[in-house]
């Protein structure tokens, strides 16, 4: 699978799990959190690492070549409401606020990056570098939920 289907994937997956958070009851709120949290986090590595900082330095389109430096913003914003979700308790009013702030923002960086930069990504990278990054996408992804 090359990268940018791995990672659409990813981000279907990512929505239905704020979906359910955002669907189930106090007790189980927290749980389903201790699940997707990773599973974020070790997506934007992925990308960063294995999509956006080869396409940007393939590239000769500036903002493709500035992306890398803008997600890394974007990812740092997206951490600091993980850390704050983190530091509450599911039961407290303001967590679900968070999360779903939170998944507000991820549904804004997921259409710019699925509408604007994944169509220039693939006219930077040939298919054959797409698949293997794809290959470390996955390979990245088996080893971490090993541990």
């Amino acid at each position: 699978m090359n990268a940018i289907q791995f990672l659409k994937k990813q981000h279907e997956e990512a929505k239905a799990g704020f979906q359910k958070i955002e669907q189930a009851n106090e007790g189980q709120r927290g749980q389903l959190w201790k699940h997707l949290s990773p599973e974020l986090r070790l997506h934007e590595q992925m990308e960063q690492k294995h999509l956006y900082g080869p396409a940007s330095k393939e590239s000769k389109e500036p903002v493709l070549a500035s992306w890398p430096e803008r997600h890394a913003r974007e990812v740092k914003e997206a951490e600091q409401l993980m850390a704050t979700i983190d530091g509450r308790s599911p039961q407290d009013s303001e967590w679900l606020a968070s999360v779903k702030r939170l998944h507000s923002a991820l549904e804004d960086h997921i259409k710019e990056e699925e509408r604007e930069m994944w169509p220039k990504i693939q006219q930077a990278m040939k298919p054959a570098e797409l698949d293997e990054a794809g290959r470390k996408m996955e390979t990245m992804k088996a080893e971490a939920t090993k541990k």
